[in-house]
């Protein structure tokens, strides 16, 4: 009754249980609804605080987000023993993705100048050595399931760090983020419970409709961003092939809550941009703002289904700074 193993099953398994049973992220989002509402607000005011003009808000939330994200890696993952399968690739997409996460922090920080180890004085050195020993620790520590784990997460960190300073490829924010979150989310369904977001296997329609309300909107702004409209396809052909999309998204998604698979996620967010493509290629015009406010929106619920509400605030004065628009209409035009 009393042995190690079984008492540490019973609380694995009761937090399963009320994962499933409560979405954390989805009542904790609830929660904040009126932080939420105060940084829709006074979110100008705040951004005339911290000189945060129009024209840089968005720049910095992508940045911000970036970074968020990647401490939030370091800091909230962890339950090793959900690492059911002896072949788990887990470890592997978390050190991808810190990589990837970490070029674009080197890359945005080139400016800022390293100490030089060699001017330094003795007491200086000392501190500086001992700072360095603590952060790589605590990467390592992101990743202790076997021995090359520290290893692969520390390499991942400093050698993304590393790759961006010295990168001459120019990373454009928009692209970069975008993927960047939808690789973390696609972890994230890898292993709901190893990030506490829920038990693998049995996710609820909220937990599954989270990662919908993140993927859908970044994909859309990516084709937004990225295709021209072009006024082709005849009206006739394009109105079925359009409902013929609309099926086939909604069979995906049916197919995605049935299945919790990583593949038909990606799928479904495939044929979602699929259905974007359609319509910006038969269309004369698109707003001008629309993709700016998906790529906000899709952030906005990243910051939910992570519960990190600071990241949700930075999107909702993301969306402030950009110029009003009718973004119901947009979205169903769209659609």
């Amino acid at each position: 009754m009393f042995d190690e193993s079984l008492v540490v099953q019973s609380a694995i398994s009761a937090f399963n249980n009320a994962a499933l049973a409560a979405p954390a992220f989805f009542w904790w989002g609830l929660l904040m609804l009126p932080l939420f509402y105060v940084a829709y607000k006074f979110g100008n005011r705040f951004l005339d605080m911290i000189g945060w003009n129009s024209v840089s808000v968005q720049v910095r939330v992508i940045k911000w987000t970036v970074i968020m994200s990647l401490i939030w890696l370091v800091l909230f993952g962890g339950n090793y023993t959900v690492l059911r399968d002896a072949e788990t690739l887990l470890p592997f997409v978390t050190a991808l993705v810190a990589f990837i996460g970490m070029v674009f922090v080197g890359y945005n920080t080139r400016d800022i100048q390293l100490p030089k180890y060699r001017e330094l004085t003795r007491a200086k050195k000392w501190r500086y050595v001992g700072f360095c020993v603590l952060i790589l620790a605590i990467i390592g520590l992101t990743d202790t399931h076997n021995w090359w784990g520290p290893v692969l997460q520390i390499a991942a960190f400093v050698g993304g760090g590393y790759v961006g300073r010295v990168m001459k490829y120019n990373i454009r924010n928009v692209p970069f983020v975008s993927g960047f979150l939808l690789l973390f989310t696609i972890m994230i369904l890898m292993q709901p419970e190893f990030f506490r977001f829920g038990q693998l296997g049995n996710l609820t329609l909220l937990h599954l409709a989270g990662i919908c309300f993140v993927g859908i909107p970044l994909v859309a702004s990516i084709v937004l961003r990225n295709v021209n409209p072009q006024n082709k396809i005849y009206h006739s052909a394009y109105v079925k092939l359009k409902w013929l999309m609309r099926c086939l998204v909604a069979l995906a998604g049916v197919l995605f809550v049935m299945t919790e698979s990583v593949p038909v996620f990606i799928g479904t967010c495939g044929l979602a941009a699929g259905l974007a493509w359609l319509k910006v290629i038969h269309a004369k015009s698109v707003p001008e703002h629309l993709s700016a406010r998906l790529l906000m929106l899709g952030i906005f619920a990243f910051g939910l289904i992570t519960v990190m509400p600071v990241i949700s605030c930075m999107a909702i004065l993301g969306w402030q700074s950009i110029p009003s628009g009718d973004f119901l209409h947009e979205v169903r035009a769209l659609l």
